[in-house]
């Protein structure tokens, strides 16, 4: 892992009355969240001085960002254990365990699946940046099946599957509430939720996105579903549980937090099936929930 050089921007602020985390900002592209840490590391000014992200700016104040060095990712190969569920010349699929990053991302620079996969496969996609291997992705905190590519013409092949939606997709989720159906399906768009850039949201303007909830066991104030998707939207399980009033055992983004003393998304992706597309043959993988969901539905149970 090394350091990329600092940068440092400055701009003028063009209205009044605005908060200086929020102006900070929509000046500098960045998010509201980092310019409130570089507040809280001393590196933002407005005319000079370090300010209360509360704090108001007038139009002409003079507002300065100082970055720090930016880290870069480290494909430094490492043996972080995960399971081989099927393995092809040109791609496999593995179980993903819950906790670990897909790619290098703040916080996560040499510790992620993709580090996990250079140990254990000879990977040939250096096209792919700093994710070589990766077709799509789970949250950190998401267990379950990944398709990873084993060289570039695969990742593109692979990647145009899931682009035109041949990939067949299921999860398991432990909900909360007792729901009023059997099966549904909800049909509500996403995108990023303007008040917290972590999050993802239900709004008109998002991306159309699909999922189809089935209930299979019914417990005492939760739920096991089985979740299709017919997109493959960020957070998307997450946000469309939560939007049913549902939402997932453990999310503490989306209203499942402390649920039954779970402490992460009770969501894991339990079947996919494609087409490979070297020789057409039908591919189908399932893995079965993680001891960490099977004893929350033991807890839930014998409450």
């Amino acid at each position: 892992m090394t350091d990329r050089e600092g940068t440092t921007q400055t701009h003028t602020a063009d209205v009044s009355g605005e908060r200086a985390d929020a102006c900070g900002a929509r000046l500098t592209g960045a998010t509201r969240s980092a310019i409130s840490a570089l507040i809280g590391e001393g590196l933002f000014f407005v005319n000079g001085r370090v300010p209360k992200k509360s704090d108001k700016v007038k139009a002409g104040d003079i507002i300065e960002a100082r970055f720090p060095p930016e880290k870069t990712p480290d494909l430094t190969p490492r043996d972080i254990p995960f399971g081989l569920v099927l393995d092809r010349p040109s791609y496999a699929v593995i179980d993903k365990p819950a906790g670990l990053t897909v790619h290098p991302a703040p916080g996560h620079y040499d510790d992620t699946l993709v580090n996990a996969l250079l140990f254990a496969f000879n990977i040939d996609d250096g096209e792919n940046g700093f994710r070589p291997g990766i077709v799509h992705r789970l949250d950190k905190d998401t267990s379950g099946l990944l398709v990873i590519a084993k060289n570039s013409a695969s990742r593109a092949k692979l990647s145009k599957l899931f682009g035109d939606r041949l990939v067949e997709k299921k999860y398991l989720a432990v909900c909360r509430g007792v729901p009023k159906f059997e099966e549904k399906r909800v049909e509500a768009p996403l995108g990023r939720d303007p008040r917290n850039r972590k999050r993802m949201a239900v709004r008109p303007d998002g991306r159309n996105a699909v999922s189809v909830f089935k209930v299979l066991e019914l417990y005492k104030g939760a739920f096991l579903a089985e979740v299709s998707i017919l997109t493959g939207r960020t957070h998307q399980i997450r946000v469309h549980a939560a939007y049913m009033g549902h939402p997932l055992v453990g999310d503490a983004l989306y209203g499942g937090k402390g649920l039954f003393g779970f402490e992460r998304q009770a969501l894991h992706s339990h079947k996919i099936g494609f087409d490979d597309p070297d020789t057409g043959e039908r591919i189908s993988a399932s893995s079965q929930l993680p001891r960490d969901m099977l004893n929350l539905i033991d807890k839930i149970k014998n409450r």
